[in-house]
């Protein structure tokens, strides 16, 4: 099947040399682009030019597979609003996926594609798996729009928590990561790790008891990408007596430096120290007994030979580290 062409033509008025032609032969009917302009300006107030908002897209429906007549006019000209919408996919997704949705639920590729999977190849080039994931982060997306514009994997991280707690708790989840992130960019894996952290759906009685599960978890350090950034250990002043105090066996500036990266490596091993009790209760561990015996035996032995071994080496002593590495 051939390539459609789906350049939007320019909308200005016609040259005068071409009114001229068409003066000389009769008139014509009005051409196909003239009136999916008309179609998208009165469907959605907006021209070809103008950048589609998910507002502004026609809202999904259904059509059953038996029906096999040619579009109708308006659904051509959902056609044309959501294509325009998918041309400007590449600077938001999230519209995109509302118009991908909005063809394959209406089968609106029907009169040139057998499939949906057809059109997205031919027309988009565009994977079935990617356009799918496409659709399912819009609806996350324009829910959390007034907080923040998210992208894709961010959209992923947070349709589990839409769909198992709700509108309400996914928002407040995404509010709650931002303000904890500060300044720092948030990313699909904060999202994904605040939502490791989330009771089950049953146990969150109110989508605002999301924020007072993350301030939590963040001061326990069972989240620590939300952790705060670790303060600057400010330089200490040098005066004329600290070379006799450095002499005399004091604390220098070296030592300082190599006490707080060691203090933030402790603090580090300890959020990740508790995020594996976490890990490995509930079951875990005889579920992997169960499935494979031999694995899981081999898996317990290993992680209690490296707890013994973290206990050791936090032992009340000093100096002695050689020992615990044989």
């Amino acid at each position: 099947m051939s390539r459609r062409s789906l350049a939007l033509p320019s909308t200005r008025s016609t040259e005068p040399d071409d009114v001229d032609a068409e003066r000389e032969t009769g008139p014509e009917e009005e051409p196909a682009a003239a009136r999916s302009a008309g179609v998208v300006a009165s469907l959605t107030g907006a021209d070809l030019s103008t950048p589609l908002t998910v507002a502004q897209l026609p809202t999904p429906y259904d059509v059953a597979e038996t029906v096999t007549a040619p579009l109708n006019d308006q659904e051509r000209g959902y056609l044309d609003v959501c294509e325009q919408a998918l041309h400007g996919f590449r600077k938001s997704v999230i519209v995109a996926g509302k118009a991908l949705e909005v063809i394959s639920r209406g089968r609106l590729y029907r009169e040139t594609h057998a499939t949906f999977v057809e059109y997205l190849d031919d027309v988009w080039e565009i994977r079935k798996s990617q356009a799918y994931r496409m659709i399912e982060a819009w609806p996350v997306a324009a829910a959390v729009s007034p907080i923040g514009d998210i992208n894709e994997g961010q959209a992923r991280e947070l349709r589990p928590v839409l769909k198992d707690y709700g509108q309400e708790a996914a928002v407040a989840l995404y509010r709650e990561v931002k303000e904890l992130r500060g300044d720092r960019r948030v990313t699909a894996a904060d999202l994904a790790e605040a939502r490791a952290v989330l009771p089950p759906p049953k146990q969150l009685a109110r989508p605002d008891q999301v924020r007072d599960v993350l301030t939590v978890a963040a001061a326990e350090g069972r989240v620590p990408r939300l952790a705060p950034p670790e303060p600057k250990v400010p330089a200490q002043a040098v005066d004329e007596h600290q070379t006799d105090r450095d002499d005399e066996g004091g604390v220098s500036q070296d030592q300082v430096d190599e006490g707080a990266e060691a203090i933030a490596t402790l603090e580090a091993a300890v959020a990740q120290q508790r995020q594996i009790y976490d890990r490995v209760g509930g079951g875990v561990l005889a579920a992997a007994l169960l499935y494979d015996p031999g694995r899981g035996d081999h898996l317990r032995r290993e992680l209690r030979q490296y707890a013994q071994r973290t206990a050791y080496r936090a032992r009340d002593t000093s100096g002695d580290q050689g020992a615990d590495d044989a």
